[in-house]
This record gives C-alpha cells, structure tokens and sequence, in this order.
C-alpha cells in the first residue's frame, strides 16, 4: 500500500480533519480518505460524470493526435530548434 504525505496544512484545516476523522469513526487517515471518496462518488449527478467523461475521452484523443504527430521525423528537438529559429 502507498503512503501519501501532506504537508503545510493550516491547523485549522488539521483540526477539522481530525474531528471529521473521529465522526466518521476511522481509525486511519486512509480510511478517512476512502470514506470521503465514497461520500463524493455518491454525491455526484450524472451529468457531472459525463461531463468528466467526456473530459478525459478528449484529453486521450488529444493524447492520441500529438503522439501520432510526433511518432515521425522530424524529432522533437528538431521542431524546438525550428521554433525557436535555430535552423542548422
């Protein structure tokens, strides 16, 4: 299992953390995240998830469009030089 490690959090923010973590009855801090993904999950309405969905599909066929272009000469270092003006 992972470790996360948060760090400068605001005491007051802490403080909240810790009470909520000792309503919900969790005995770690990976227990209170699991039940505040789970909460969130729930709450969501299906028009956000398809939003998101829709989000990631066009981040992917982005992804997909610039490796295909890239896939080919010229190199990547080639189309810097290029922009940038330094044709050699």
């Amino acid at each position: 299992m992972g470790t996360i490690l948060v760090k400068n959090v605001p005491k007051d923010l802490l403080r909240r953390l810790k009470r909520l973590k000792a309503e919900l009855n969790c005995r770690t801090w990976a227990d209170l995240l699991a039940k505040l993904v789970e909460l969130k999950e729930s709450t969501l309405e299906e028009e956000e998830l398809e939003r998101m969905r829709s989000g990631v599909k066009s981040f992917l066929d982005l992804r997909e469009a610039v490796s295909n272009k890239w896939s080919g000469s010229p190199s990547v270092i080639d189309e810097i030089r290029r922009g940038r003006r330094h044709d050699r």
